[in-house]
């Protein structure tokens, strides 16, 4: 045990938890960020997420700032005032291939709310 310590062991060892660390904290590699895939355009924010699977997002994003009703979909929060909205195929849950970590990206897009494009909320006076 004393070899180990005074080793070359010990430090190698706290490195490579250092880098796990740094790596994981920085989110899944070539995966941008939603603040970077609301300011793309939509075409390219598809093609950028096409194909991963919800678990790639959650592993990269976090939990989402919102979810869809009626489609299986998750909403997070980009900038600008731009929400990336992500659309999960759900076929392969049907088929048995797939459950709600593992399904596919289908499609992938951007709402930009009508206050982000200079639009005034009403507010009907009483």
């Amino acid at each position: 045990m004393r070899q180990f310590a005074s080793g070359r062991a010990l430090p190698a060892a706290l490195l490579a938890v250092l880098t796990a660390a740094v790596l994981l904290a920085a989110g899944r590699p070539g995966i941008p960020a939603p603040d970077a895939l609301s300011r793309m355009e939509p075409e390219s924010a598809e093609a950028a997420l096409l194909g991963l699977s919800r678990r790639d997002i959650l592993d990269a994003w976090g939990e989402p700032d919102g979810t869809l009703s009626g489609f299986f979909g998750d909403i997070y929060a980009g900038g600008d005032g731009v929400s990336v909205i992500v659309y999960y195929d759900t076929e392969p849950m049907g088929r048995g291939t797939a459950d709600s970590f593992t399904v596919p990206v289908w499609s992938v897009s951007l709402y930009r709310s009508p206050a982000s494009l200079g639009a005034e909320p009403y507010f009907p006076s009483s």
